[in-house]
């Protein structure tokens, strides 16, 4: 081992000198403040934890413009982040924005802030919501049963579309152009959303949705029949085995058959969990743009 004692000052400044000129900073994006969404505490919070809410930071996903990758559990206190486009930007279209996690976690900036951003540059406003998760302890189990847990985080993805509905003069937002969408978990929790709109007030129905490689077979699903959706967006990878895309084709289907104006992508390559897939995938990675331009045939973006 070199001994710090052997180093001359021109060795160390020569050092110095090397470090600086090889190490470039790495500048993240500024994300926007963090908010409780519930400020007075939600109602009768049954969600509650014995360990603290936790964070791990996880390497970001190739060409991430956050440029970060926290993954959240033991969330008993949702809050939000709105993204606001530059004014001239501004489109009126505003979005709620699921992370997923598998209702364990809440993948925050990879399925949540990346994506507001990319979608900041197309105008549209976006609210990016950490839900309350039902966390799994170390023997597997679930902290609360589904008939516990749905109907608390089904109105966390409602008290967000009325956030931003409340905002909309505010925020530039048009309020009759506000949806929701989400991956995988986040996926079921939107359309959890779409399906419970009638039991919520008309400030927490969503407009339009989508549902991003979403987990429809997973926790129990209100049954669509009778349910007035809206206009619906649903994506997906083939070699998906987690969500896998038949259970997409089987709702989009369905939803066709309905009447629902749907749109549905099935993209070859994405395996779970691509949210971008800039760098690992190039027909998945322009799911964002498909996204916008169905925005714009269904009426709700105007540029």
């Amino acid at each position: 081992m070199l001994s710090l004692k052997k180093l001359n000052t021109a060795s160390v400044n020569g050092c110095i000198l090397l470090v600086l000129a090889t190490v470039q900073p790495v500048i993240s994006a500024e994300l926007p403040e963090e908010k409780p969404l519930w400020p007075e505490g939600a109602r009768g919070n049954p969600i509650q934890y014995e360990k603290a809410e936790g964070t791990r930071a996880n390497d970001p996903a190739p060409g991430s413009p956050s440029e970060k990758n926290r993954v959240f559990r033991n969330v008993s206190k949702a809050t939000f982040s709105i993204h606001r486009p530059d004014p001239e930007k501004a489109n009126g279209v505003g979005l709620v924005i699921c992370p997923g996690g598998g209702y364990t976690d809440v993948w925050l900036d990879r399925e949540g802030h990346d994506l507001a951003l990319r979608l900041k540059e197309h105008g549209v406003t976006s609210l990016v919501l950490k839900y309350r998760t039902n966390t799994r302890g170390l023997n597997g189990a679930r902290a609360f049963p589904w008939d516990t847990y749905l109907p608390e985080v089904v109105a966390d993805a409602h008290q967000a579309l009325r956030t931003l509905r409340l905002q909309a003069d505010e925020l530039r937002v048009d309020p009759k152009r506000i949806g929701i969408c989400g991956f995988s978990a986040g996926g079921h929790l939107a359309l959890s959303a779409v399906l419970h709109a009638a039991e919520a007030d008309a400030t927490a129905r969503p407009d339009f949705a989508g549902l991003l490689y979403p987990w429809i077979g997973g926790p129990p699903l209100k049954d669509p029949a009778g349910v007035n959706f809206p206009p619906t967006f649903i994506m997906n990878a083939a070699d998906d085995k987690l969500t896998p895309a038949d259970k997409c084709t089987e709702y989009f289907l369905n939803l066709l058959k309905a009447g629902t104006s749907v749109e549905l992508h099935i993209y070859n390559k994405g395996n779970h969990g691509f949210d971008l897939a800039t760098g690992r995938a190039e027909s998945a990675a322009l799911w964002p743009d498909s996204f916008i331009a169905w925005l714009k045939d269904i009426g709700f973006a105007k540029n």
